[in-house]
């Protein structure tokens, strides 16, 4: 590999490194937003997570054809590491490794959303399906209400 097919690599790696660091800043943040339930900022942040889906799907067009026009297409990291010139050798594993780093964290974090929001709508399901008379009520100053009104009232019997 020469210096400037090298040089080209580590810039885009470099660029695309970015686009995953902002990736893993925003689902970091959206974990965070499913755990308190903030529901407004998770259907506000749908138009921003497409964006940074598009635009890692359009680095990655972009990265086959840089690859393609250096010659290198179908390479794995390995091997673009093991046929660096020395000097750039260090630098490439960094980008990789990074991008690995990213990666990892991104798949893991968004594992551990999609478990957190099925756990919530479990729970969900299992209060959704008990009666009333089942739940526990309390008043405004904590005290544990012992029986449910469901006769009479201002409605009738429901």
């Amino acid at each position: 590999m020469t210096v400037e097919t090298v040089k080209a690599v580590i810039k885009f790696m470099e660029k695309y490194n970015r686009h995953f660091e902002e990736l893993e800043t925003f689902v970091s943040e959206k974990k965070a937003k499913v755990i308190a339930d903030d529901l407004v900022w998770l259907l506000d942040s749908l138009v921003r997570e497409q964006k940074l889906v598009m635009e890692g799907n359009n680095l990655e067009v972009k990265r086959l054809a840089l690859f393609e026009e250096l010659g290198i297409s179908g390479k794995k990291a390995k091997e673009l590491i093991a046929e660096c010139p020395e000097d750039f050798r260090a630098k490439l594993t960094l980008e990789c490794v990074s991008m690995e780093k990213h990666i990892d964290f991104i798949k893991r974090t968004n594992a551990d959303i999609i478990e957190i929001i099925e756990r919530k709508l479990s729970i969900q399901e299992k209060i959704a399906n008990r009666s009333p008379s089942t739940m526990d009520t309390y008043t405004g100053k904590g005290t544990k209400v012992r029986k449910h009104n469901t006769s009479g009232g201002f409605f009738g019997e429901v």
